[in-house]
């Protein structure tokens, strides 16, 4: 169950959309919790990653630990990149972020089923040079609009 969170975290470094969704059950559930952006299936999700990679080509995830209990991979380690592209109709500072992630995947049958995924929000947007009542705003819209 690991290597198919290792796979997954990889390909995402690489900005990789089809082979992170290889990983993913079709009915995949995503949540980035701190964007309060969830997508039901790979659809959405290929959707979701498609604009995310726009606004951070160079994402990167690194996993300093993984633990699996039952169904489900827990892990932390760090994730950064560099807004280079508009995300959620907030234009790109061309600054980046390195921050702490914990995150939850619930695998079944050897494919994430559920990803759970959480990070500091404002202190990405204290990073980016953002406003984080701003960006809030614009991510309240953008998901109002989808």
């Amino acid at each position: 169950m690991e290597s198919t969170v290792r796979a997954y975290a990889e390909a995402k470094s690489r900005a990789d959309t089809g082979a992170a969704l290889a990983q993913c059950h079709p009915g995949v559930v995503i949540e980035t919790v701190p964007f309060r952006a969830v997508a039901h299936g790979t659809a959405e999700a290929e959707r979701q990653f498609a604009g995310f990679f726009r606004a951070f080509p160079d994402y990167r995830v690194r996993a300093d630990y993984l633990r699996t209990a039952g169904d489900l991979v827990v892990g932390s380690g760090t994730i950064s990149a560099t807004m280079r592209g508009a995300l959620a109709g907030i234009e790109p500072t061309g600054k980046s972020f390195e921050l702490p992630f914990a995150c939850h995947w619930q695998v079944r049958d050897g494919l994430i089923a559920h990803e759970r995924f959480f990070f500091d929000f404002h202190w990405m947007c204290e990073q980016l040079g953002l406003s984080t009542d701003e960006a809030g705003k614009r991510f309240t819209e953008w998901r109002e609009a989808a």
